[in-house]
């Protein structure tokens, strides 16, 4: 029977569901890598882990490093090629400079230098096409650039070292993404140490003792990463907002006026620590913005540590950034608004199955049987509040750090699944004869067969489904609302409904059913398309879905509407299954009423 609540067109349910399925992916590749590709990827870390080892004339961890690429390369059995041909030349001539690296080290390192670059060559001659770079192997290839920077600050070339950083800036920005995907808390740290060790690099004169620990510490947080040693986040990451950067830029600003220019440096190195955590709510609303962001953060931080400090200069960049952040500030993705129609939605349907298996009930001369219905719906009401404490207790222990977003943007998205369900099922109830059918089909079979607990159910099931989906609903929006809002938006829906309850079951007031299901209809039909636009931009903060810009597209974070191709897409194929879905209902439901009307008799 189509009446059901499951029922879901077959066609476009599956169409939808992968088509949702096929952009929430869309930034990775469907195809796992193969065996031998990360075999071959392993390569560049350990040639990169050498070459640390090398630039450093900690000669026995490079030979220790040569000696696992070496057999690691063996292992591979590489067919004959011009690449794999340079890998063993710059092998042979690595292990060749070696014993003589304490006499002539600038020999040896070259020689590492080179072993490098062949294996880097080779690496990525070897990707599957199609396939997306590996993190680690991402991270190794930077670390030859890095030890040129950091040749350079031993050696007080200064124009050399800011040369090299800048092509490893430039390498970075090519990879960061593969990282970001990879480990999130990674990704920050080394947004992080990059950041400080510009600032030392950019200062007047530059600072060298703190550009060559920065550089090091770099060094080594990416080296470690491309090694797979575990990184451990931090508790509070993921946890900040523009409200705590901007915070922080205030109070910058307050002491570079007041002349305390190395407590404003130190609350810019703090926003510098913060600004992983939070940069992806504004890279994806406005990449300009990001990118200069990104600049200025760093220039203002030289300018206060110069000798002397540009407190002018500073102050200035500071209330540039200022002003480029206050509009995130209170961008919060839902407000009371939707919190309430959610419960509202939900809540009305619930009020309206109750009050309809009660007026059955009146009037088939069946009253004294009110009773199972009451028992039901508070055993659902119960069940309900069971299910969202234990969702909520399960949920908290992975909510924190960077998978917040990413936890918002998978309920969100099967949250859109199901409320397109929902909507397709209230608007075909739309019409009183299909509603009436429903309801005969629910109660009647349990009075003629006197089994009164089919009616306990019939009542439990309906809440505690309502239940269930308003608990799903709520957690997939918590990280993007306000708490105040979110207690504003259900407290004023529960007074709303308490209200129309009264007075639906006494009786003074009955719901237009047709008015109400096409009302219902249309307010799912909003939150569906809000939510899947809020839902794929937490997954692209989470780093975990790519963001390509869209400059002519506006940015209506009240309707999930934001300038990217991923959201934008999604949210079109929905609007366009939402007008054929509506279409479609209204056209069967005027031929069944032709239908009806044919079967009158005629003197009616």
């Amino acid at each position: 029977m189509r009446n059901d609540r499951g029922y879901f067109p077959p066609r476009w349910g599956w169409l939808l569901l992968a088509a949702l399925l096929f952009l929430t992916v869309g930034g990775r590749s469907w195809a796992a890598e193969s065996q031998p590709d990360q075999a071959v990827k392993q390569l560049m870390p350990m040639a990169g882990g050498a070459l640390v080892h090398a630039g450093q004339k900690d000669w026995t961890q490079a030979a220790r490093d040569l000696e696992q690429f070496e057999a690691h390369w063996k292992a591979l059995n590489a067919p004959a090629s011009a690449l794999a041909d340079g890998v063993n030349a710059a092998l042979a001539e690595a292990k060749q400079a070696l014993p003589n690296a304490e006499s002539s080290p600038d020999l040896a390192y070259q020689a590492f230098s080179n072993l490098t670059k062949a294996t880097d060559a080779y690496v990525a001659a070897q990707e599957s096409p199609g396939s997306k770079a590996d993190g680690k192997a991402a991270a190794s290839s930077l670390l030859p650039v890095l030890q040129q920077c950091l040749d350079a600050v031993h050696q007080e070339q200064f124009p050399k070292a800011r040369s090299a950083f800048k092509r490893f800036d430039s390498q970075w920005s090519k990879v960061e993404a593969a990282i970001r995907s990879d480990n999130t808390g990674v990704y920050g740290d080394i947004e992080t140490k990059m950041s400080l060790a510009r600032i030392a690099l950019q200062a007047e004169p530059p600072k060298a003792e703190a550009a060559a620990a920065g550089i090091t510490d770099l060094m080594k947080t990416i080296e470690d990463y491309a090694k797979g040693k575990v990184h451990q986040p931090s508790q509070d990451a993921g946890q900040h907002t523009i409200n705590d950067a901007l915070l922080l830029l205030q109070k910058a600003q307050e002491a570079v006026r007041a002349g305390q220019h190395a407590a404003a440096a130190e609350q810019m190195q703090a926003f510098i620590r913060l600004w992983p955590s939070v940069e992806g709510a504004v890279q994806t609303r406005a990449p300009d913005v990001y990118t200069r962001i990104e600049t200025q953060m760093t220039e203002a931080a030289a300018d206060l540590q110069s000798s002397p400090p540009k407190g002018e200069a500073a102050s200035a960049v500071i209330a540039a950034m200022q002003a480029e952040l206050e509009p995130f500030r209170n961008a919060a993705g839902y407000s009371a608004w939707d919190a309430a129609l959610i419960l509202l939605r939900e809540g009305m349907e619930a009020l309206l199955v109750l009050a309809a298996l009660l007026a059955f009930l009146h009037r088939s001369n069946n009253a004294s049987k009110q009773k199972w219905v009451w028992s039901g719906a508070a055993a659902g009401l119960a069940a309900s509040g069971a299910l969202a404490i234990l969702l909520t207790y399960l949920i908290a222990g992975v909510a924190a750090g960077s998978t917040r977003e990413l936890l918002e943007g998978i309920t969100g998205l099967a949250s859109v699944v199901m409320m397109l369900t929902v909507g397709v099922w209230l608007h075909g109830k739309s019409q009183m004869a299909a509603w009436n059918q429903y309801i005969h089909q629910q109660v009647g079979v349990a009075l003629a067969s006197g089994n009164l607990w089919s009616l306990f159910l019939v009542a439990g099931l309906a809440i505690l489904r309502e239940g269930a989906e308003t608990t799903i609903f709520y957690i997939g929006i918590a990280p993007s609302i306000e708490p105040v809002q979110l207690v504003i938006g259900i407290a004023g829906a529960m007074a709303v409904l308490v209200l129309v309850g009264y007075a639906m079951v006494k009786g003074s007031v009955r719901l237009p059913v047709r008015q109400f299901f096409l009302l219902a209809t249309l307010l799912i039909y909003y939150l569906v398309f809000k939510f899947l636009g809020q839902s794929v931009h937490a997954l692209q903060v989470a780093g975990s879905l790519s963001a390509h810009p869209v400059t002519y597209l506006p940015t209506w974070s009240w309707l999930g509407v934001y300038p990217t191709w991923e959201s934008a897409v999604p949210q079109l194929v929905v609007l366009v299954f939402i007008v054929v879905q509506m279409i479609r209902t209204e056209q069967k439901g005027m031929r069944e009423q032709r239908q009806n009307e044919r079967r009158l008799p005629a003197h009616r």
